[in-house]
């Protein structure tokens, strides 16, 4: 927007406030001349606008041409849907969590569970049967498992390079998905959440 469209919504301002040019003028510290010069658009006001925004008591967006309510609306209207996504995620992104399977098959492990644990959209979005998987138990060469980190994985068919659980001699392990991969594949890793604090009770 022009300085002199700026300056035409500063003299409104002015206007409406019922104070003179010299009055706005040393209320931010500048001459009357230099807010009429403002007004005229012979000069910029934008280094003083938040100034002067404040003594007039409009909001910066009112210099600019753009009326308040209709922002206000937009806001709200934004923050409905904000509040209304923040909703469906917590409700919506929920998978089984699996602490331990101690010598189970998969199946098995779910269907004793009853624990959620809230999973990142990406994904719920895009992959089938997650579950999560607490790694204190799980080795790995490749994969930081580390303790109460959390693993999230899918029954999805595995391609060469994929990283994957693997029940080995009783023992479960995160290994690269390779044609001689010795053990029972469980599951294909989609990513690892570390937890740098845990309530023990968790």
């Amino acid at each position: 927007m022009s300085d002199l469209k700026i300056g035409q919504q500063i003299r409104k301002a002015r206007m409406e406030k019922q104070i003179t040019q010299g009055e706005l003028g040393k209320k931010i510290g500048v001459t009357w001349e230099m807010i009429s010069r403002y007004e005229n658009g012979k000069s910029s006001p934008r280094r003083n606008l938040e100034k002067i925004s404040e003594v007039l008591s409009k909001p910066i967006q009112f210099f600019f041409g753009v009326e308040e309510a209709p922002i206000s609306e937009e806001i709200s209207r934004l923050y409905q849907l904000l509040e209304k996504k923040k909703k469906d995620l917590e409700t919506d992104t929920n998978i089984p969590m699996i602490d331990t399977m101690a010598g189970l098959s998969l199946n098995e492990a779910l269907k004793l569970t009853s624990q959620k644990y809230s999973c990142p959209m990406w994904i719920q979005t895009n992959y089938p049967g997650v579950f999560a998987l607490k790694l204190d138990e799980v080795e790995s060469a490749i994969v930081s498992t580390g303790v109460s980190n959390v693993g999230f994985f899918s029954r999805i068919k595995a391609r060469p390079g994929d990283y994957i659980l693997i029940q080995k001699k009783g023992d479960l392990v995160i290994d690269k998905m390779s044609n001689d991969i010795d053990g029972n594949m469980i599951a294909v890793l989609l990513a690892v959440e570390k937890r740098y604090h845990t309530n023990k009770d968790s």
